[in-house]
């Protein structure tokens, strides 16, 4: 049977710089809001501590090594890299990425993810809404930025380690139906990509609205879907079930709460089993320490549960000739979804990945 790819998306905030000293604080990193997570209920499991890596800083060479080293061991093919480019001059933490290219390490696999949206500052409030205010707007620019964009990119591309499939760069976006004239944008880029030594970029549009998405993302010309279902227990429920819901999470000002066991039945369907479909592999989600207590979050996710998602997965792609396949995530600590050790579980679900991938042949 063929090896499954697993690609874990990877957040690099985790070192202060200039954006983030200005709108949060002087040495603001994601560790900032993990540190002051409280419990929102009782059994709620906050703060979520990091354990054998530490508070780290992404500006050292041997934490990002030692990122890898993990990874490799237990299973993870790779990192797919947020990328923040709002505008040609204006790039969001990607000081890690630069680094790592320019070190030449770790030796371990690459890719990138546009994760092209507007940065704001949001105040989450009791109506499972919130104020904000805009702090760096998403820009696509014209023609000559598209191919700005590319040539920016091509040294990435070309790195031995980039991810490539028959000779193509794999390139995510996060919001691909955001982008203006997005058809033109995949012709420029993969005719770039030939007159630089490749057969086309393989793009893969990210969504968690397939049913309502995939289509329009299809007819676009993406290579592959990456469908994340994080939020498909929500639109399951009867309307009665949402009206209690929304009463409970107004009246008693407490998050909406599901349990991992629950969630992890919405978590694949047969729609991944399709050939352009990437499913989503969630150890968890509780997005608490940056978003106050009116939020959506699962709990009681455990290593044994961990298990049974990743027994889903690899059962949608088993007899698949895309086994594509996507982590969320391997280090976002705000929002409770990591597969780096922590002080509880420490490296259980790594191991449990490691596990499933041999029991499975993949």
């Amino acid at each position: 049977m063929e090896r499954a790819k697993i690609i874990a998306f990877y957040l690099p905030q985790y070192y202060p710089f200039k954006e983030n000293d200005e709108w949060w604080g002087k040495g603001f990193t994601e560790w900032t809001n993990l540190a002051k997570a409280r419990k929102l209920f009782p059994g709620h499991e906050q703060p979520k501590l990091p354990g054998e890596l530490g508070f780290y800083d992404l500006r050292l060479e041997e934490t990002r090594i030692a990122q890898a080293e993990l990874a490799k061991k237990y299973g993870v093919d790779g990192f797919c890299y947020y990328y923040y480019r709002l505008n040609k001059n204006l790039h969001l933490m990607d000081r890690p990425l630069r680094e790592m290219f320019e070190c030449k390490k770790p030796d371990f696999p690459y890719m990138l993810c546009w994760a092209n949206h507007n940065w704001e500052a949001k105040d989450w409030n009791s109506y499972d809404s919130f104020k904000s205010k805009m702090l760096a707007v998403q820009e696509y620019g014209d023609e000559s930025d598209i191919r700005d964009y590319f040539f920016e990119l091509l040294p990435y591309f070309k790195d031995a380690r980039y991810i490539k499939e028959a000779n193509c760069p794999l390139f995510s976006i996060y919001r691909p139906l955001d982008i203006p004239d997005f058809e033109n944008f995949i012709k420029i880029w993969n005719s770039l990509a030939k007159e630089n030594g490749f057969n086309g970029i393989r793009f893969i549009g990210y969504t968690e609205e397939l049913k309502f998405q995939g289509s329009k993302i299809r007819e676009k010309g993406v290579w592959n879907i990456t469908s994340c279902r994080m939020n498909a227990i929500r639109h399951n429920h009867s309307q009665i079930k949402r009206y209690i819901g929304a009463g409970i999470h107004y009246l008693f000002k407490l998050p909406y709460i599901i349990s991992y066991k629950k969630v992890l039945k919405e978590l694949v369907s047969d729609d991944e089993r399709q050939e352009d479909v990437n499913p989503v592999i969630m150890p968890n989600w509780d997005p608490s320490p940056r978003r106050s207590s009116y939020v959506h979050l699962w709990t009681k996710s455990n290593p044994e549960l961990f298990g049974k998602h990743l027994d889903m997965v690899f059962d949608v792609i088993k007899e698949k000739k895309n086994k594509l396949i996507f982590i969320k995530s391997w280090n976002e600590w705000g929002e409770g979804n990591y597969l780096e050790p922590d002080r509880k579980w420490q490296d259980a679900y790594l191991k449990m990945l490691k596990q499933k991938r041999e029991e499975w042949n993949l």
